[in-house]
């Protein structure tokens, strides 16, 4: 067995599964089914003093997308895309700390990370809100910077209005880690113009980790009634959007010393070695945990812990940021070595799907066989189009055919 542990913010967590403010993490009753599943931590639902933000979470919409973005019946694809509307915390900000204080009570008994998240109206209310979840005894906060409904609803100035706007964010982070003793997540939304240069100013501001990121916001529709599904705008993410995701968990990792829990795309255990590779120290799963149930968290610890085990690895922090390290930047490629595609004749069939493919004019037909010419430019799409493998190789060395 591999060490799962890790170090965040000062805070030692079991394992890097974490499940995210969503609907499992609506209540102590739902908080107490992720606590007993075994993960490191969990992140509770975002408390508010937006009415209409709780009002929107009693009217909460999701539909599961398949790859045609048509609504699934009963089998889900791989790459779904997760098209919800939900708002927050039901419960008025009073009443919501009882939920907490119950689910922390659990949560340390059982070794587990509780995460308390907030949405402020105004800067004070942030504050204010900053400091009830700290009296609860939690011993981290994620301030939500990132929900994406409000900026389709008016009169609601949170979520990614607050994390599109840098000045403000950076007021907001500034209050409220001046206000509280616990380290503070910004949970940061990617509807911006530079993702890196929003963590960099939250960091100034005194934030002490980051969250990459929350949802786009969207619209799926349905052609044959022209209307759109669940009513209008959503939110909108899923494991698709992991690539999108890991390059701003990999961008910041290499460009600031502060800590990342990556979400948005996490789907199983290699999603999670993903997003460790590229640099972040926890995981938040949240579609995935809402289509399988609570107990895909367990497995998911389980199956890291085999992967880390089987690859040799002696605790998961040897991973944390190797793919992003080992990243090349343009112009350090251009000193790799040219490569060039060879085809074996005795596999290949003659299907000329790549030709097809090649928009360089470098694959042709001689003599009733398919050959490589000195156009390649080593791009590889011959090798992902040829149906057999070993077929088509890229190789460091002079032009062969």
């Amino acid at each position: 067995m591999a060490d799962l542990k890790v170090r965040f913010c000062g805070i030692d967590f079991k394992n890097p599964i974490l499940a995210a403010s969503a609907e499992p993490t609506l209540s102590a009753r739902n908080m107490r089914e992720v606590i007993q599943t075994g993960a490191g931590g969990l992140v509770a639902k975002t408390v508010t003093d937006s009415e209409a933000l709780r009002r929107l979470t009693k009217r909460s919409k999701f539909r599961y997308l398949d790859e045609a973005h048509q609504i699934c019946r009963g089998k889900v694809p791989r790459l779904f895309t997760f098209y919800g509307r939900t708002g927050l915390a039901e419960e008025p900000p009073e009443e919501w700390m009882k939920e907490l204080k119950e689910a922390q009570a659990l949560a340390l008994r059982h070794d587990c990370v509780l995460i308390g998240s907030v949405a402020g109206t105004t800067t004070e209310s942030w504050v204010s809100l900053s400091k009830m979840i700290e009296d609860t005894g939690i011993k981290l906060i994620e301030l939500n910077f990132g929900c994406p409904h409000p900026s389709e609803m008016k009169g609601t100035p949170t979520g990614m209005l607050v994390g599109q706007n840098r000045e403000v964010a950076s007021e907001i982070t500034h209050r409220v880690t001046q206000s509280v003793q616990i380290p503070v997540i910004i949970k940061l939304t990617p509807q911006v113009a530079d993702v890196v240069e929003m963590a960099r100013a939250v960091q100034t501001a005194g934030a002490s980790a980051v969250t990459i990121i929350n949802r786009f916001v969207g619209f799926c529709l349905d052609i044959e009634t022209g209307k759109p599904y669940i009513d209008g705008w959503a939110g909108v993410g899923g494991p698709w959007v992991k690539p999108l995701t890991l390059r701003w968990v990999s961008k910041i990792y290499t460009t600031l010393d502060l800590p990342i829990t990556g979400t948005n795309g996490a789907y199983d255990w290699k999603d999670a070695v993903e997003f460790l590779m590229s640099g972040a120290t926890l995981v938040q799963f949240c579609s995935v945990v809402m289509l399988k149930g609570y107990a895909y968290l367990r497995r998911l610890v389980r199956d890291l812990d085999d992967f880390l085990t089987r690859k040799g690895y002696g605790s998961v922090q040897e991973i944390i940021g190797i793919a992003a390290r080992a990243a090349m930047t343009y112009e350090e490629m251009e000193a790799l070595p040219r490569e060039y595609a060879r085809i074996d004749q005795e596999r290949c069939t003659q299907c000329r799907r790549c030709l097809r493919s090649c928009f360089y004019h470098a694959i042709e037909v001689k003599d009733h066989t398919v050959r490589v010419n000195e156009n390649c430019r080593g791009c590889g799409l011959c090798t992902c189009v040829c149906p057999v493998p070993g077929a088509i190789q890229l190789h460091t060395a002079t032009l062969l055919t």
